[in-house]
């Protein structure tokens, strides 16, 4: 069987401080001559930043300036946090080694970089057979899950064998919709990665449909 897992709450703890994301983006916010503000930053966050030409109209910059400023310094920042320890994995991380037997993959909205350092940091890159984040241009933004264009280079390399994804959010769901993997659905305010693994050892795990999917 397949397994893959999403990085950003799921294995990765990235949201618990967010000193490195502020640094990353003040960081582009300098670079483009824009005052470093609370308000400025909160519009490269990434749940902002899907809304590109807004936030770049509002900031009187070429959009592929403003991305190509925010990616390189938000994953310059993820990166050097992940290395320094400052970010890290969950505590339950461990619980990936009762998988070892299936085949493990990752799929992150997350730049390659942030994700193959992150396995590399953890030692998690010998046991996962793909690992695949977004790229860096403005096309990677609509690729982004739930699109299954992520899925693509997955399927390349592993067989047609049964799929599951752990996931933290409805766009995961989603995303497994679309590349008809079953889902197991982690939320860090109630469960664990230990409870994820047990759902999976135990054939415990969701086959979404498609209506009980909703934009996220």
């Amino acid at each position: 069987m397949n397994v893959g897992f999403d990085l950003d709450g799921v294995l990765l703890d990235s949201a618990s401080d967010l000193s490195w994301l502020d640094r990353g983006l003040d960081d582009a916010l300098a670079e483009l001559g824009i005052e470093r503000t609370e308000a400025n930053r909160r519009k490269l966050y990434p749940d902002a930043i899907a809304d590109l030409e807004s936030v770049a109209e509002e900031f009187d910059v070429d959009p592929d300036t403003l991305w190509a400023a925010r990616t390189r310094n938000y994953t310059g920042g993820k990166v050097e946090a992940i290395r320094s320890g400052e970010l890290g994995p969950y505590g339950d991380i461990d619980a990936i080694g009762r998988l070892l037997d299936e085949t493990l993959f990752c799929v992150s909205n997350s730049p390659q970089e942030v994700v193959d350092v992150f396995l590399d940091e953890t030692g998690l890159d010998e046991h996962f057979a793909v690992a695949v984040g977004r790229g860096h241009s403005r096309e990677a933004l609509d690729r982004l899950k739930p699109d299954p264009a992520l899925f693509e280079p997955v399927a390349d390399v592993l067989d047609d064998d049964e799929y599951v994804y752990v996931g933290d959010r409805d766009s995961d769901r989603q995303f497994a919709v679309r590349t008809g993997m079953g889902y197991v659905h982690l939320d860090r305010r109630e469960r664990t990665l230990d409870d994820a693994v047990a759902d999976i050892e135990n054939g415990d795990w969701e086959t979404p449909e498609p209506s009980q999917s909703k934009s996220s």
